[in-house]
């Protein structure tokens, strides 16, 4: 065989593999990327169903026109309704950073409870009461970030 031919011929021949390799890499990118995103999609909206019930759970410790004096028996009350909820509903959609601020609230909860009577209806220290509210809004603040609800969309920004 002529080399003047053979040299073309290699050189088509490595364009049309490399072609197809670099197709076939970028089909299966996308469509790892396309299955993430319906992933992603998917559990922000199963979060979005379950995070609104721990929500409405958490209005007793809103920070703002509390529905209810703060109290030794409002916090059994909302962590009886806390357990319910992971237990029953939404504790498997929780990323890690909302079980941790989960949990830090819980155990809060937790030490007052343990150092008051729960059944009691006397207003909670200033200390406590601070410590129960922001650790209520930390929570709050973190099931806002895992569902996206406080982003402004990025087609209105555009």
């Amino acid at each position: 065989m002529d080399t003047t031919l053979l040299s073309p011929l290699i050189t088509g021949l490595l364009g049309i593999v490399s072609g197809i390799v670099g197709t076939y890499l970028t089909a299966i990118l996308k469509f790892r990327k396309d299955l993430e995103a319906e992933y992603d999609k998917d559990l922000r909206s199963r979060r979005l169903d379950v995070y609104k019930t721990l929500w409405n759970h958490l209005q007793l410790v809103a920070r703002y026109d509390l529905p209810k004096p703060l109290t030794p028996s409002t916090l059994e009350e909302l962590t009886i309704a806390m357990r319910t909820w992971y237990f029953n509903e939404g504790g498997i959609y929780l990323s890690e950073p909302t079980r941790a601020r989960y949990f830090e609230l819980k155990e809060a909860i937790k030490l007052v409870l343990e150092t008051q009577n729960a059944s009691s209806n006397q207003e909670l220290n200033e200390h406590d009461r601070q410590r129960v509210l922001n650790l209520a809004s930390l929570l709050r603040a973190s099931m806002t970030s895992d569902v996206g609800t406080r982003k402004s969309s990025p087609l209105a920004d555009s």
